[in-house]
C-alpha cells in the first residue's frame, strides 16, 4: 500500500465505517491459513483454480492475496445475497463443484487437479465455461453457473482490497468522510485532483 493511499485512509475524505472495512481486508491473515468451511480437499483444489482464474503476480508480485482463503472465510458469512436458484447454498455448491472437478480431472487425465499444470487447468475450465463438463452432483449448466460465481468472487475480493486499489489508483471511496461531503472536482479518464493517489501499475491482460 502506498504512503499516499495510507494517508488518505487516515484523512477526512473517508468515513470511519469504510475505513474500518478496508483495514479489516488488509489485516486478514492469508498465510498460514486453515480452511474453516471447506474440506481440506476442496480448499486445495480452490487454491489451484484461483491461481488460474485470476493471476495476480503482474500487479502484486510476491504479495499476491490468498483468494482461496478469503473465499473460504466468506463462505461462513451471509454472502452477498445473490445465488442461482438451481444451485445449492454457496458453501455446499463450492464443496460439490471443487471435489467433483477433481474427480473429473482424475478420470479424464489421470492426475489430481491440484497437481495439474496451468495449461491443463485452463482447458478444463474452458470446458466448464462452455457447459461441456458435468460432475456426479452438478449438471453441465449448474457447474457453469457455479464457475461464474467463482470468477465473480475472485474479482470482487481482489478489486476491493486496499493494496490493489492503491496500485491501480482507485479512489472512489475518498468522496467524503463523516463530515461534509467533499466529492470530486475532476472527472474523466485524463486528469486528477492533487490529492488523488497515482496509478502505480496498469493491469495486464487477464487481471
Amino acid at each position: 500500500m502506498t504512503s499516499t493511499y495510507e494517508q488518505l485512509l487516515k484523512s477526512d475524505r473517508i468515513s470511519a465505517r469504510t475505513r474500518d472495512v478496508l483495514e479489516a481486508r488488509a489485516a486478514f491473515i492469508d498465510h498460514p491459513y486453515q480452511p474453516r468451511h471447506l474440506s481440506d480437499r476442496a480448499f486445495t483444489i480452490l487454491e489451484a483454480l484461483t491461481a488460474v482464474v485470476l493471476p495476480q503476480q503482474p500487479l502484486l508480485g510476491r504479495k499476491a492475496l490468498n483468494l482461496a482463503a478469503r473465499i473460504d472465510a466468506r463462505l461462513g458469512g451471509p454472502g452477498d445475497g445473490w445465488r442461482f436458484a438451481h444451485l445449492p447454498p454457496d458453501r455446499q455448491a463450492y464443496e460439490l463443484a471443487l471435489c467433483g472437478l477433481d474427480d473429473v480431472c482424475q478420470k479424464k487425465l489421470g492426475v489430481r487437479l491440484q497437481d495439474a499444470d496451468i495449461e491443463t487447468i485452463q482447458v478444463l475450465l474452458n470446458e466448464v465455461e462452455a457447459a461441456a463438463i458435468a460432475t456426479e452432483d452438478l449438471s453441465e449448466d449448474h457447474l457453469r453457473q457455479w464457475f461464474s460465481d467463482l470468477c465473480a468472487d475472485c474479482v470482487q475480493i481482489f478489486i476491493s482490497h486496499p493494496s490493489v486499489q492503491a496500485q491501480l489508483g482507485i479512489d472512489a471511496v475518498f468522496n467524503g468522510g463523516d463530515g461534509p461531503f467533499q466529492g470530486f472536482e475532476v472527472m474523466g479518464a485524463v486528469g486528477s485532483a492533487p490529492w488523488e493517489p497515482p496509478i502505480l501499475k496498469a493491469p495486464e491482460t487477464g487481471v
